[in-house]
């Protein structure tokens, strides 16, 4: 939904309109995961997303 700049070094720059695959979502309201397009992974803010149906 949202574009996301990484502040940290585990971070996951998100960007509006990509697909991420979530592989984890933390209790903190945090996810990790990986975006389809560059196979960069990190972790990044989950309400940034927002689930699609396949």
């Amino acid at each position: 939904m949202y574009a996301y700049k990484p502040q940290k070094a585990d971070e996951l720059e998100l960007r509006k309109s990509e697909m991420y695959r979530v592989t984890e979502k933390c209790q903190d309201g945090w996810f990790k995961g990986t975006s389809l397009r560059s196979g960069a992974s990190g972790v990044f803010p989950g309400n940034y997303v927002t689930p699609v149906s396949r």
